[in-house]
């Protein structure tokens, strides 16, 4: 059961029904007035979190949030409030702590979990962890809100992580081979064809692959650097198999490799960069206003 608010007063309660109404504005202004006069009202703190996320103003947020915590350390609301805010400021891994804390608080918490598996995914890459705490939070509630979006969108962010390898390996070599048999056709050689042919099927299969995952538009990949490393060596052994049946030279092959290696790797690199800059943070209104 939770505690009741500092004085009796009803003004924390009417607040609480602004937020779900998503009156941030008033009940920002309601939550202040109170705590002018209870200060040590930890309720109202973590309610005044709720409503400034609602409101976007996330710092203030991670402050009022901070508040309930230093008056109830076991508020796990507040430490979810405060994790959530966290991550709308991109700070990652101070809201990585505060969601394994409401965690270990409270095991059950579906949120909590939801908001764990969100940053474990973020910074560990841990699909395997993202998996176990997001079916944890399904056992717990079916109609977890925050576990069915990110089950969602792992599932579109997955297919988007393997249409982008694939392509750190077919685009490259497509390149690098589609410039070589320029170099190498005479047009009278019928060794070329082992560039040209398979520049464009990498092309095609490109085309096709579009078609399919139109619908993960806007998903930023979940590469790892193992990943990128690992599609950069294979856009590599394309490019240098194909070379070698074109020319039958070996220090050609080794060039034309080694330059979709080099593509590839750069390519890979900025994809990697940009995957971390672009993730976007769970979408608040999925979240339960205690």
């Amino acid at each position: 059961m939770e505690p009741q608010s500092g004085n009796g007063d009803d003004a924390v309660a009417r607040a609480r029904e602004l937020v779900r109404a998503e009156q941030f504005g008033p009940a920002i202004e309601l939550l202040r007035e109170h705590l002018g006069a209870h200060p040590d009202d930890g309720i109202a703190w973590r309610r005044l979190a709720g409503a400034l996320i609602g409101f976007g103003e996330h710092a203030a947020a991670v402050d009022a949030a901070g508040r309930a915590i230093e008056i109830n350390p076991e508020d796990v609301a507040a430490y979810r409030y405060r994790a959530l805010a966290l991550l709308m400021l991109n700070r990652d891994g101070d809201s990585y702590a505060d969601a394994k804390r409401a965690v270990e608080l409270a095991p059950d918490d579906h949120e909590a979990l939801s908001l764990l598996a969100r940053n474990v995914v973020e910074v560990d890459r841990d699909v395997a962890r993202f998996k176990e705490l997001i079916q944890r939070a399904l056992t717990v509630n079916p109609d977890s809100a925050p576990a069915r979006h990110l089950a969602r969108q792992y599932r579109r962010l997955h297919r988007r992580t393997l249409i982008v390898a694939m392509h750190l390996v077919t685009l490259p070599a497509a390149i690098v081979l589609l410039f070589g048999w320029f170099a190498v056709d005479t047009g009278r050689s019928m060794d070329a064809r082992w560039m040209v042919w398979p520049c464009l099927v990498a092309l095609a299969a490109t085309l096709v692959r579009g078609v399919f995952t139109w619908s993960a538009r806007g998903v930023p990949p979940m590469l790892t650097l193992p990943q990128a490393s690992a599609a950069a060596s294979a856009a590599g052994i394309v490019a240098a198999g194909a070379g070698y049946g074109a020319t039958r030279g070996v220090p050609a092959a080794a060039v034309l490799g080694l330059t979709a290696v080099a593509i590839s790797g750069v390519f890979g690199l900025l994809l990697l960069l940009r995957s971390r800059r672009t993730a976007q943070p769970p979408v608040r209104r999925i979240y339960d206003w205690p």
